[in-house]
């Protein structure tokens, strides 16, 4: 019987008609949406949808947001089953109806004819902008600036197109900026002017933005606003960043000084004064409130623009530490660009004597005795190590000093003579090692271009020799 069956069956084979087959099915999980006025979705809006195909299986679907679907029609394809779209108005209107198109299509590539439609009203939601403090928020600056800040849009950030900023006045001039910038450095052409064209560096970049902004005023307070601008042209309230006073750069010559108040200034400018140098401009670099430094720039990239600005920075600070760590980080574009620097920077037995911060100075590394203290007693002198340059003395003890050993091609211009303590036996003689306080460096081209003292040149004034010290650096050295 089963051999029978066999046979029989296969004499005959399968019977009947073969059906066409059967296009595919979409369906969205929402078939309707019904909102007026304000009660209409944000335009981030989140669809669902699924299809069926009673003869093979869905490999994909293609769906549009055209009003109207014709033979031009251009379908986007996609294997997900949701998505979420950001439907923006257009620009000037608060709101708008989006249809959106969805069609399965079949394991035979073949669509459904009846795609599924779905009308979305939106509204659009103004965006917002905050204003983020940077490292450091100065209230006091030359005219080079760096400024953060954070957008967002309830829509979705991908609906904010662009940010407006301006200085001063929100009715004036303003410089748009795209959404993808998030800082931007805003710097002086000319920074001696009074009316300040600024170049822009959109996220702190090297290349500035083809447009000036103006509304930057020298010797005066500003205030910089920034908005948020969405792709339906609905703007956020202008923010405003803490107001700042710009000091135009009235000289060529930088003081920077590394003291919490306004120490030994006077001290600088009577010397300058003397060689003809009567006007200079001033930084007290590490002056603070409530802890927080209020002359430094946002960052040190925009230090050193500021840095850039002069031909000559004299440097003083009894604080070696922040003074070379800063230093380090904000002067590689002033040196490449000519400037000379003469530095008269404490070093103290708190600072780390393998510290990389001395890098770009004239030193290798620190004279560090074991159980021994170098100490600059009264009326003890500094000899000159090169021809020309005037004998010094110092008017008082200093505690603690620690000599250097220069870097290969830099020059040692004065030795102290020190006195060494023993910290064991607490006994005093002569120092006999390296006592090399005062050296310098030259450029690529043999001009110096960096004076280094490790003990404060205040205190080295017994001989009234000063003057003539300063003459031989900021004239014959770095040709003022």
């Amino acid at each position: 019987m089963l051999g029978m069956l066999v046979a029989t069956g296969c004499s005959r084979g399968f019977e009947g008609e073969l059906l066409d087959n059967s296009t595919p099915e979409t369906y969205l999980v929402t078939d309707t949406i019904i909102r007026f006025g304000d009660d209409r979705l944000e335009s981030e809006v989140s669809l669902q949808w699924w299809g069926d195909d009673p003869d093979g299986f869905i490999v994909g679907f293609e769906f549009s947001f055209d009003a109207v679907i014709t033979d031009a029609t251009i379908w986007q394809y996609t294997t997900a089953l949701d998505s979420t779209f950001i439907l923006a108005p257009p620009p000037g209107a608060d709101s708008a109806d989006f249809v959106f198109h969805i069609r399965a299509i079949d394991n035979q590539q073949h669509t459904d004819p009846t795609p599924a439609s779905l009308t979305v009203p939106v509204k659009n939601s103004p965006p917002q902008v905050t204003v983020i403090p940077g490292l450091n928020v100065p209230v006091k600056s030359f005219p080079a600036l760096r400024y953060f800040w954070e957008g967002s849009d309830p829509d979705g950030f991908q609906n904010l197109d662009h940010y407006e900023i301006c200085f001063n006045d929100t009715t004036g001039p303003i410089v748009q900026l795209s959404a993808t910038t998030s800082s931007a450095i805003i710097e002086a052409e000319n920074p001696t002017e009074t009316a300040l064209s600024c170049q822009i560096f959109p996220n702190g970049g090297t290349i500035a933005l083809g447009e000036t902004i103006s509304g930057l005023s020298g010797d005066a307070w500003n205030t910089f606003y920034i908005r948020a601008v969405d792709q339906s042209n609905a703007t956020s309230p202008f923010v405003a960043a803490d107001s700042i006073y710009i000091k135009r750069v009235h000289s060529t010559v930088l003081l920077v000084n590394g003291y919490s108040t306004t120490t030994n200034e006077a001290f600088y400018i009577n010397h300058l004064a003397t060689q003809g140098i009567t006007t200079v401009d001033t930084m007290q670099v590490f002056s603070t409130v409530d802890g927080a430094y209020t002359q430094q720039s946002a960052d040190n990239l925009t230090q050193g623009k500021i840095f850039d600005m002069f031909d000559v920075i004299i440097w003083f600070s009894n604080d070696a530490n922040n003074s070379f760590s800063l230093a380090q980080k904000t002067t590689e574009a002033f040196f490449n660009s000519g400037g000379k620097m003469l530095m008269s920077v404490y070093i103290s037995s708190s600072f780390d004597p393998l510290s990389n911060f001395l890098d770009f100075t004239p030193i290798a590394s620190l004279v560090n005795p074991e159980d021994t203290t170098l100490i600059l007693d009264l009326g003890a002198g500094l000899q000159a190590l090169e021809a020309d340059w005037p004998a010094l003395q110092g008017t008082s003890i200093v505690g603690v000093v620690k000599p250097i050993n220069l870097q290969i091609g830099a020059t040692p211009l004065y030795a102290a003579e020190l006195t060494a303590k023993d910290n064991i036996t607490l006994t005093f003689t002569p120092w006999t090692g390296v006592s090399t306080v005062i050296a310098s460096k030259a450029d690529g081209a043999g001009n110096t271009n960096f004076v280094i003292s490790t003990l404060e040149l205040n205190k080295l004034d017994g001989l009234i020799t000063m003057d003539a010290f300063f003459e031989k650096v900021l004239m014959d050295e770095f040709g003022l």
